[in-house]
């Protein structure tokens, strides 16, 4: 080969080792981008010319070209920012996005997420996040990709009142007494109060009342207020109590434990005689269970009371679990899975296409997205409230940009050096 081709061997590697200064650059200025995964360059010989009748080492090379420029998709650090949206992936997998214009999917490392207005969950381009979503009891999933909405005005409905779970012990050592609806408090050796809803989510108080009437046995009766009742069509009297509900419980005279049957019906009405309440809506009956309740020689107290019902309730805030379930939290105490969060994964990574601003789309060489639950299938886990830092190693950058400096150097010495040979043999007389 002519001397001059040597002009063109130390030209390629000026362009090549000028891509890799490029990649460097590009790495170092997105040290502190969130999800970024630095690249390397991989260089690759020319084949200039093979020397009839000769093989192996004897092939002549014409230099160095770009054989490809592979992202490194090694986990990056987890940093913590306290805000419940911002998600980062420990593990493999991708966020999947959907660009609303273009209806393109997308994939990213970048989980710097909010709502919006529309409460969309939305990354900083606009593009909704995907992921599979509950009905809205939030008791079963819908396994189609569909962007993840988090409803901020709507409501949960009301449930009313169906059941009471109980548990208090009653002083074995009580007087026994004649209950009396007309003076309640002093008929009685024990009194809770107790809240309950309507079927439109109002709530009422009933008081519940417990009287010895006879060794072992004791008899519970439930009030609510003239105020808030009605029966036969009559209003009740504001302070004068009206009979809800009643019952008997037994108890072993030697363990002390509740031998009556449980749960019973807790009638809404005495004599046969439904109560309404002030707001006009009828009381529906309630199941109440005290088991667990007990009779020993100490004063009488209760250990634990709930209700099944509960009033209508707005979104209050949002948590993200390990596994990408996106939970509400509503005003009225409920909580309520609202969608999860799915992951993509690739059989080859570095087949898929950068779009720019820390996005993905798949390719032919890419393969098909593999989707499935977080920590499922090899899924990496969701970790709420941090951010993946970028992967880059600066150390290891400044070293690669001060190998392909050198090599640059290298390379222009190659051209100055065959300038001055072939200016020596313009010389030769």
């Amino acid at each position: 080969m002519s001397l001059a081709a040597s002009f063109y061997s130390a030209l390629s590697g000026l362009d090549t080792n000028s891509t890799a200064m490029q990649v460097v650059g590009d790495n170092i200025a997105n040290q502190n981008t969130n999800g970024f995964k630095g690249s390397s360059v991989h260089f690759e010989d020319i084949l200039g010319q093979s020397l009839a009748s000769v093989s192996g080492n004897n092939a002549t090379g014409v230099g160095a070209k770009v054989g490809s420029v592979d992202a490194n998709f090694t986990q990056g650090t987890l940093m913590t920012t306290n805000v419940d949206t911002d998600l980062g992936v420990n593990g493999r997998g991708f966020f999947i996005l959907r660009d609303t214009s273009s209806n393109e999917q997308y994939y990213s490392r970048d989980g710097h997420f909010h709502l919006d207005n529309n409460g969309y969950l939305i990354n900083t381009g606009g593009n909704r996040v995907q992921g599979f979503l509950y009905n809205n009891t939030g008791t079963s999933m819908v396994s189609t990709l569909a962007d993840i909405q988090v409803d901020q005005s709507g409501m949960v409905d009301p449930k009313v009142t169906t059941a009471v779970n109980m548990v208090l012990n009653l002083d074995a050592s009580a007087t026994a007494k004649t209950f009396s609806i007309a003076n309640p408090g002093g008929t009685s050796e024990y009194s809770t109060a107790l809240t309950i809803y309507d079927s439109l989510g109002k709530a009422h108080v009933i008081t519940d009342y417990f009287t010895k009437t006879a060794a072992q046995t004791w008899q519970w009766n439930a009030t609510i207020d003239g105020s808030d009742a009605q029966q036969g069509g009559t209003p009740g009297t504001p302070g004068t109590p009206v009979l809800f509900g009643s019952g008997t419980l037994t108890f072993d005279g030697t363990s002390g434990a509740l031998t009556s049957s449980m749960p019973v019906t807790f009638y809404t009405g005495s004599g046969g005689t439904a109560i309404t309440f002030a707001d006009g809506i009828a009381a529906s009956s309630i199941n109440l269970d005290l088991t667990g309740t007990t009779q020993f020689g100490s004063s009488s107290a209760i250990q634990s009371v709930n209700q099944d019902g509960y009033a209508a309730g707005t979104i209050s805030g949002i948590s993200i679990n390990t596994d990408g379930t996106i939970v509400g939290y509503y005003t009225n105490g409920q909580v309520k899975n609202n969608a999860q969060l799915i992951l993509a994964n690739f059989a080859n990574l570095n087949g898929l296409v950068k779009s720019g601003t820390m996005l993905y789309r798949s390719s032919t060489r890419s393969g098909d997205p593999l989707y499935n639950k977080p920590g499922v299938g090899g899924m990496g886990a969701v970790s709420s409230g941090a951010l993946e830092e970028s992967n880059v190693d600066l150390a290891a950058e400044f070293i690669k940009m001060i190998i392909s400096q050198r090599a640059y150097q290298a390379n222009s010495k190659i051209i100055s050096t065959t300038d001055d040979m072939l200016a020596q043999l313009l010389n030769v007389k």
